[in-house]
């Protein structure tokens, strides 16, 4: 987008040697942007979900296998009035183009949240948020398991279990009672705004791989590399990566870091190992979710 953002509709060849970069994207939640994303362009071509499929299973990509998931369980894109399917001009491109999905009648590439689902109607995403954010902080696992015969519950449950985490922990807190604790705003006896409530699917980027992409950058790699992914590629990290860089984002640990060749593979690895990193070891002067 998956990530990594990853995905592009079309031109897989340099996403996968953009991927290739970062040691643990494969570990990271679906972006619920970037699956919407796909599953515009699955609905715009006609249903083809060889490309993806593929995808999914040769590179065990998140947000190709979440869009599958969703497109053989059924759900479709509703307002697909809204946008096409066409060639747009960029200079990175092939020939000077690429394809994207675009609000219809322009040449801006649609965001993955303006896409509705026909599956959207079938949650109530509030209760869903609500306990994912509740054992992000520290309910048990096994409190919901035992509502799991409520569809909104198995779903949290679901999401947890692929990953699906909280990222503004310092926003909210678990107050009260132990056995019957209530997510209120920190510092608060306010109850949760669900809508206030930010997830790793949330974003367009996993940002373990903003961060390695960061530190090849600070280390030597080309940032117009990263930049013709994002441009060419709907690369949505890679795009992330040369903004925080560009807007002087400092990684305070660049110095236990190495960049080298191992195995032929220029990799970021650890000052006297050929391991490569994890991306979120790469620590920043400012911490965004």
């Amino acid at each position: 987008m998956k990530h990594l953002f990853l995905i592009t509709v079309l031109a897989l060849g340099l996403v996968r040697e953009t991927r290739a970069q970062s040691a643990d994207w494969q570990s990271v939640v679906w972006r619920e942007p970037q699956v919407r994303y796909l599953l515009a362009d699955l609905t715009l071509n006609g249903g083809k979900t060889d490309l993806y499929r593929n995808y999914a299973k040769e590179e065990r990509d998140p947000d190709s296998i979440e869009a599958i998931r969703l497109w053989d369980a059924g759900a479709r894109v509703v307002n697909t009035n809204d946008f096409e399917r066409r060639w747009v001009t960029n200079k990175h491109g092939k020939d000077g183009r690429v394809l994207r999905i675009v609000l219809r009648g322009t040449e801006r590439t649609i965001l993955g949240t303006e896409v509705l689902l026909t599956s959207d109607s079938g949650f109530n995403q509030g209760i869903i948020r609500l306990a994912l954010a509740e054992m992000s902080l520290g309910r048990p696992r096994e409190y919901y398991a035992k509502l799991s015969d409520v569809g909104d519950i198995r779903e949290a449950l679901r999401r947890w279990d692929a990953g699906v985490r909280l990222i503004n922990t310092n926003w909210f807190t678990l107050a009260g009672p132990v056995s019957t604790p209530e997510l209120v705003y920190r510092g608060t006896k306010l109850s949760v705004d669900p809508t206030h409530i930010r997830l790793n699917s949330d974003v367009p980027w996993p940002e373990t791989n903003v961060r390695y992409f960061m530190a090849d950058i600070a280390l030597g790699g080309s940032i117009k590399f990263y930049r013709a992914a994002a441009e060419r590629d709907h690369e949505m990290g890679c795009l992330e990566a040369v903004r925080r860089t560009e807007e002087g984002y400092r990684i305070t640990n660049l110095d236990q870091f190495k960049r080298k060749k191992v195995d032929g593979k220029v990799l970021i690895t650890r000052k006297g190992s050929n391991e490569r990193i994890s991306g979120l070891q790469v620590k920043l002067s400012s911490e965004l979710p």
